[in-house]
Order: C-alpha cells, then sequence, then structure tokens
C-alpha cells in the first residue's frame, strides 16, 4: 500500500470529448486536472461485496449489505488503522447500509442488527480502535445514507418502517435527521411525503444515484432518484431544494463530493456499448436554477470514475469497482479549449 506521485503521467480520461455533454443545461466544460498524488488501498469495491467512502483525511470500508468483512479505516497513505466485525448480543445477522469517517477518525455505521426470531433493530453504530464506542437505537427510523460533520454529529437520510419491514407506519415523518452520540437526535428535516420516487424505484436508487455528504456547514443530497440537489444550513437550520436537470439517457450518477469550498461534484456512468464515464460539477446558478459543467467525459474501457469524496479542494475517485488505487485531482478553473 505503497503512495506515489505523479509529475508528468498523461491519463485518457483527462481528454474533454467534445459534444459529449450528459446534461441538458451545461455550462462551458472546466477541465480535471492531472492526478498528482495516488495511494493503493486494499480493499476497494471487491464485486459489489464492500462500500467505500473518503472523508476526513481516511477510507472506510465495511461490508455492504449482510456484513461478512469488518469495518475498516485507513489514512490517506492506503496504511491500515483499525478494524472491527460489528456484532451484537442475541443478534445473528448484522447488515450495513453506509458508512462514514468521523472528524475523530472514527467510523460510524448505518446497521440493522437482526435476532433469531426476526427482531430487527436498526441502528447507528460509531466503531475506533477499542470497537465499538457508541450506538445509537434508532427503529423505527432506518437509516440508508450517513456523513458526519466536523463538530462530531451524524446526518442520516431514511425511512421509517413497520415492525415486519413491509411498508412504511405513517406518510409524514422527517427523512434527514442530526444525532449526537451523546445526546441522542437533535433535528430533523425533508418531510417523507414531500420526497416522491417514481414506482418500484428505491428511495436512495438501486446503483449509487442517491449521495449525500457532510461539509462547509451543510449537509447536501445529490439525488438522481427524484432529480433534485438539496441543501441543508447547519447555522439557519434551513432545508433548500432544487429542480436539476436529468442526465442524458442512460448516464447514472455513482459518485460525489463536497470540497472544503462548498462545490458539489458527481461522478456519472453510462453503461453498454461504447460506455462513457464522466465527472461533473452541479450548481446554482444565479437565477436559481441548477446546471451541469462536465470536467472530463470519456470512453469506459472498464474503468468508469467512482468519484469517493473529497480531500480540501481534491476530488478522490477510483477508477471502476475492483481497482485498489485511489486518486487525488483538482478541477481546473480555467476553461478547455474545445
Amino acid at each position: 500500500m505503497q503512495a506515489h506521485y505523479l509529475a508528468a503521467i498523461v491519463f485518457l480520461w483527462l481528454s474533454l470529448a467534445t459534444g459529449q455533454n450528459p446534461g441538458k443545461q451545461a455550462s462551458a466544460p472546466v477541465g480535471l486536472a492531472l492526478p498528482h498524488y495516488q495511494a493503493d488501498f486494499t480493499p476497494v469495491i471487491a464485486n459489489g461485496l464492500h462500500g467505500i467512502s473518503w472523508d476526513k483525511g481516511h477510507l472506510v470500508s465495511y461490508g455492504a449489505g449482510l456484513m461478512k468483512e469488518p469495518v475498516t479505516v485507513y489514512d490517506k497513505t492506503g496504511k491500515w488503522i483499525f478494524e472491527h466485525h460489528l456484532s451484537f448480543e442475541n443478534a445473528i445477522q448484522v447488515y450495513a447500509q453506509d458508512a462514514a469517517v468521523t472528524s475523530s477518525g472514527t467510523a460510524v455505521v448505518a446497521a440493522s442488527a437482526v435476532t433469531a426470531d426476526g427482531a430487527a433493530a436498526d441502528l447507528l453504530v460509531q466503531v475506533g480502535k477499542d470497537g465499538i464506542r457508541h450506538t445509537i437505537r434508532t427503529s423505527p427510523f432506518y437509516a440508508l445514507k450517513v456523513c458526519a460533520t466536523d463538530e462530531g454529529t451524524v446526518w442520516a437520510f431514511g425511512r421509517e418502517m413497520t415492525a415486519d419491514r413491509r411498508g412504511e407506519p405513517r406518510t409524514h415523518y422527517p427523512m434527514l435527521r442530526e444525532y449526537s452520540f451523546e445526546k441522542g437526535e437533535l433535528r430533523s428535516e425533508l418531510d417523507r411525503a414531500s420526497f416522491r420516487v417514481p414506482q418500484g424505484i428505491p428511495l436512495h436508487g438501486a446503483r449509487g444515484e442517491f449521495q449525500m455528504r457532510c461539509g462547509s456547514g451543510k449537509v447536501v443530497i445529490v439525488s438522481g432518484v427524484t432529480n433534485e440537489l438539496m441543501e441543508y444550513d447547519f447555522s439557519t437550520s434551513k432545508l433548500s431544494r432544487w429542480p436539476i436537470a436529468p442526465l442524458q439517457d442512460g448516464f447514472y450518477i455513482n459518485g460525489a463530493a463536497l470540497t472544503d469550498s462548498g462545490k458539489v461534484y458527481v461522478s456519472a456512468f453510462l453503461p453498454g456499448q461504447g460506455a462513457q464515464t464522466a465527472m461533473l460539477r452541479l450548481q446554482v446558478n444565479s437565477s436559481g436554477t441548477t446546471e451541469w459543467t462536465p470536467l472530463s467525459i470519456v470512453p469506459s474501457g472498464g474503468k468508469f470514475f467512482i468519484l469517493l469524496g473529497s480531500d480540501g479542494e481534491e476530488l478522490v475517485y477510483s477508477r471502476g469497482r475492483a481497482a485498489p488505487t485511489l486518486f487525488w485531482s483538482k478541477a481546473s478553473e480555467a476553461e478547455v479549449t474545445k
């Protein structure tokens, strides 16, 4: 897991394909700078059995779905920091929906523990070098996505579930909630009735179309499921929502990043014959509408972008789901000449 600095390596994905803009409302394209740093991590996303997330100078890897792998945290160089298998008294199975790194270098996991009689408890779990440090039972709230703030709190997006896990107990409830491991739930937003997903589509998407990040004094949600950008400002406790132009037919979002300056970026993939991969910026313009700004759109070649998070103003990403290497690049402020 050795880190490497890159000086003059030219990557194929730096070429912007003219006329291949996946957004229907795009401004002049900017560029994705040469990766100046890379590090090897094991594992990354092995055949869909692992989920990973980058934030606060660390990478967290976890067994997605039924957990057969430990929660593992690495530093920026790829050095192993700690790992821990989640287990709970009387639980015969543990599932993980999402995980994120906290400001203290621990990991927070959105998990569910199931007993032999089928009863399930939905949990937010803080894990460190010494094992499980804190657990909050959130049932009937089932967290699908989590992110951690610099102040030490955790935001979770999810749904409420009936005891038999077959439906929702009520029409109106908050889907976005902030928790403290010391004080419990602090505040909430986003009425379920206002979040309308097409029939047959999961709330959080099936392939990563729903992304959530904390940082810059806010929590940001990019929902390709409902085609909207949401931002909850911590200082004003205000939720803002903007519709976003759908990506070109066939493209879907598979990753996102929120930089320290508050800029929002996504990675996207177009599978099939002539597969393409893209990195784009999503921003609200002066008219109050959102637009896509492409940084790079190139043939995939089996190595599509997966944007994992940010490191200051740099984007942290991998190429493909089995690749153990992560790259660091900046989004150039200068326009790319067509």
